[in-house]
């Protein structure tokens, strides 16, 4: 069963044993893009949009206690294959039911940021949001915290919103593969609450090694993929 909401609905749908997907199917027309700065490309499919003060202050201060005040399930379930050093706990339900303008706030833009750069969401397609708390906790892990080159697969659209201040840690200054030929990276320094919205499975992108202090973040993979999101089997998402 969907519940209908102003322009897109949300349930759970059940394979088998698995009810933990949280669904989203976009009907209509887009909402208005929001404000944003573009990280341009020469292919559509690599351009990164970075809105500021995404969350605010306060908003900030609720998503970062949501981990202890719902006991949020650490996962781990990255590929083998994949260096990262961090800490990831889900939490789309939660942070549906606790902080539901965030919730939608965060469909609306994906939406409208896909109708303004990719192109690719249409009336009536269906996705499964992946919300995450991740955490680089140098002095935790013991080590620099870390994540290389990947792209998140089946996510339309990847969010990574900053939810440390950037004094509390050193590095992890996010970079995107090169937008023209023969160019360099592109790199974008976030302040806590803001953003950055990209096509996740087509877009590489990766961090500077966390040296010091602790990163958090909020990410965000509206998959395509919901068996995967389901019975947690795949890497559809790898945190950033």
């Amino acid at each position: 069963m969907v519940h209908s909401l102003p322009w897109w609905c949300s349930a759970c749908p059940k394979y088998g044993d698995a009810d933990d997907c949280d669904v989203v199917e976009f009907t209509g027309d887009p909402p208005p893009s929001p404000e944003f700065e573009l990280l341009d490309a020469e292919k559509e499919e690599l351009q990164v949009a970075v809105v500021r003060g995404f969350l605010s202050p306060k908003e900030v201060l609720q998503v970062t206690g949501m981990r202890q005040a719902f006991a949020l399930k650490e996962i781990d379930d990255r590929d083998d294959d994949l260096i990262y050093r961090h800490e990831v706990w889900r939490m789309e339900h939660e942070l549906k039911e606790a902080l539901p303008k965030v919730y939608t706030r965060l469909m609306d833009h994906c939406r409208a940021l896909d109708n303004e750069l990719w192109c690719e969401i249409e009336a009536d397609d269906r996705f499964y949001p992946e919300i995450e708390y991740i955490q680089y906790d140098v002095g935790k892990l013991g080590e620099p915290g870390t994540i290389e080159p990947h792209t998140d697969n089946e996510s339309q659209v990847t969010v990574i919103v900053l939810l440390s201040q950037p004094t509390e840690f050193a590095g992890g200054v996010n970079h995107f593969e090169p937008g023209w030929k023969g160019g360099d990276s592109r790199r974008v320094k976030l302040a806590a609450g803001d953003a950055a919205f990209f096509y996740g499975d087509r877009c590489e992108h990766w961090i500077t090694p966390v040296t010091s202090g602790r990163r958090t973040i909020l990410q965000m993979e509206l998959s395509r993929g919901w068996r995967h999101c389901c019975f947690g089997l795949c890497s559809l998402c790898w945190g950033c």
